[in-house]
């Protein structure tokens, strides 16, 4: 989850990310990550803007048609992982308008895709 490199095998929208610059995975590192989204294919350039290993994770674009930062938060409870996330995603003109009826969806989106980051993670790895 706080690799880049990995969001297109759990998050549906992401079709490619690659590194441009700095350390592999830390603070300051940029990236490009090219989405599918409702509006056709964008693609953003993203900085690791927070990195406290096994507690926090945030990226943030730096360039591209849609502005966001989303910030993860790691804890345990029970005896399972609990990840939170803080998400601002900066929406212009009729897009802003749209906003508060697209939040639902959005929203709807993150868990599916959360669905399937813990489907990843919970598969047994086969050795065979």
């Amino acid at each position: 989850m706080s690799d880049p490199l990995n969001f297109p095998h759990w998050n549906s929208a992401v079709q490619a990310v690659r590194k441009i610059a700095g350390p592999e995975r830390e603070v300051g590192s940029n990236y490009t990550m090219e989405r599918e989204l409702p509006s056709g294919r964008v693609q953003n350039e993203l900085e690791i803007c927070t990195r406290e290993h096994l507690t926090e994770f945030g990226i943030r674009t730096t360039s591209g048609p849609t502005p966001f930062s989303y910030r993860y938060l790691f804890s345990a409870a029970d005896g399972e992982t609990v990840v939170q996330v803080d998400a601002v995603l900066e929406l212009e003109g009729g897009a802003a308008l749209l906003g508060p009826l697209m939040g639902p969806a959005v929203k709807r989106g993150v868990n599916d895709n959360f669905a399937e980051l813990r489907r990843i993670l919970e598969t047994p790895i086969s050795l065979a």
